[in-house]
């Protein structure tokens, strides 16, 4: 009720607005009956009118953002509706003075596009009604199967661990970090939180090298990322702090690319094909119909 009323109190500043513009704008050079080619919802106002065109308080207000105040709604109105007359005049002139042949062009591809417009929202309803997430664990991997060789690697990719733990925790975290047992890495783990410092635990996840130098920068110094990558590990350190990284599998640029690095890639693509099925059978289905009740009609003559 308060933003009906918010609404009405905005809705009659911009009317006394609006209404101060239209004479400026030439409303007064349309005479006789209007008859207007754009539609208007019964509960719709008409605020502005050139010649036979026309805005409504709808119209106005979806100008205008959902925060503003009474001057800058007025000054933002104000420079819309001018804009638009000018648009209008310019449209009325055009359709004046351009030959029959051209007028006739331009509206066959205004149908095109809209036809185009409502094919796509449509299409986008079917998805979301249909399609959503439903790509199995099972199709993915039985394409990945029959397409491996169609997925080589575009660059070096690595699955690892990293901790960043203090200074005064290097030797007990070192000796933790490189025993290899999930255990002994655990109870690093209970440093590292303790401490609030980043890690990276996710063993199972694939990261491009330029990922993981991006994740922790001292890999750009020097050699270090080539000596993580030669000898699978590393160790960082700066005045505060101490970084440990573990290379668990490497798989260079060019090779086959491992499932989990590509399941994102080929759920995706499964997806857009089931897409452009469901509107391509829907097409062919309507057609059928068209033909069956004979509803397509061409004239010979």
């Amino acid at each position: 009720m308060k933003r009906e009323i918010l609404r009405s109190k905005r809705m009659k500043g911009v009317n006394n607005l609006v209404f101060g513009i239209i004479i400026l704008s030439g409303f007064a050079a349309c005479k006789g009956k209007i008859d207007f080619s754009k539609k208007k919802a019964d509960d719709e106002k008409v605020i502005v009118q050139y010649g036979e065109h026309f805005l409504t308080d709808r119209d106005i207000l979806l100008v205008l953002p959902s925060e503003y105040t009474a001057e800058d709604s007025a000054k933002l109105v104000k420079a819309y509706v001018e804009e638009w007359v000018k648009k209008k005049a310019i449209v009325d002139k055009a359709e004046a003075n351009i030959d029959e042949l051209t007028l006739k062009e331009i509206d066959n591809k205004m149908v095109e596009y809209r036809q185009d417009l409502l094919i796509n929202a449509y299409n986008n309803y079917l998805i979301e009604k249909n399609i959503k997430d439903s790509v199995s664990e099972k199709e993915i991997q039985d394409y990945f199967e029959k397409h491996k060789e169609s997925f080589p690697l575009s660059k070096d990719i690595v699955r690892y661990r990293a901790v960043i733990v203090e200074k005064k925790d290097e030797a007990r975290a070192e000796k933790l970090f490189n025993s290899g047992r999930d255990e002994d890495f655990d109870e690093l783990m209970k440093l590292v939180l303790v401490a609030g410092t980043p890690y990276q635990d996710n063993d199972t996840i694939w990261h491009s090298t330029e990922v993981l130098a991006a994740q922790y920068p001292q890999l750009n110094q020097g050699n270090n990322l080539n000596q993580l990558l030669n000898r699978r590990r590393i160790k960082m350190s700066d005045d505060l702090h101490v970084t440990l990284i573990r290379v668990l599998s490497f798989k260079p640029k060019g090779s086959e690319a491992p499932y989990e690095f590509v399941k994102p890639t080929i759920k995706n693509l499964l997806l857009n094909k089931r897409k452009l099925n469901l509107l391509g059978d829907l097409q062919n289905q309507l057609y059928k119909e068209a033909i069956n009740k004979n509803q397509i009609k061409i004239n010979e003559n």
